[in-house]
């Protein structure tokens, strides 16, 4: 490669960036079991950083796989970010990320999701996860050298109005 490098007159390939330190931060993990939701510490793992996987980007996330017990539970893993906003509790505005799995055959089904969130009812399978991002939309989240910057999520979160659990779809008079 470096004979192909210096023919083609290019630049010396740099090193690969170091991989993230872990982190410990607060999530919320919504238990499959139909217990309340609840705040949890959750430690980073970089393992994503080369899996291709839609979190890869972000270099290290919450390792949720003590929760979801198989491997393919954690490589079947996928996303959804939201940005809560005009909150009563203005600390609880900013970017978070639903991680979840969608390994019906070695998980059990999870309905246990404010629904008032999405403004639709949310299954998984398995226990669902909430934690957040740094920055109030994508494209802030990343700290000085290029990954993601995981923050605590409030624990004022769960008492907002949109977290509650009793809301059904039906209800929201739309």
């Amino acid at each position: 490669m470096n004979i192909l490098r210096n023919l083609l007159n290019l630049p010396p390939a740099l090193p690969p960036a170091p991989l993230p330190t872990p982190v410990t931060i607060n999530g919320i993990r919504f238990p499959a079991d139909g217990s309340p939701p609840h705040l949890l510490p959750l430690t980073t793992t970089s393992s994503i950083a080369s899996s291709g996987g839609p979190d890869a980007p972000w270099g290290h996330v919450p390792d949720l796989r003590a929760f979801w017990k198989t491997p393919q539970a954690w490589q079947w893993r996928d996303i959804d970010i939201f940005r809560l906003e005009n909150q009563p509790i203005s600390s609880c505005n900013g970017l978070y990320v639903v991680f979840f799995s969608f390994d019906l055959g070695a998980l059990p089904e999870n309905n246990n999701f404010p629904q008032r969130l999405f403004g639709r009812r949310r299954a998984f399978a398995g226990d669902a996860f909430i934690v957040r991002l740094k920055g109030g939309q994508i494209g802030e989240e990343a700290g000085e050298d290029g990954w993601a910057v995981w923050v605590d999520v409030p624990e004022e979160v769960l008492g907002l109005p949109v977290m509650d659990m009793n809301v059904r779809v039906e209800d929201f008079g739309e």
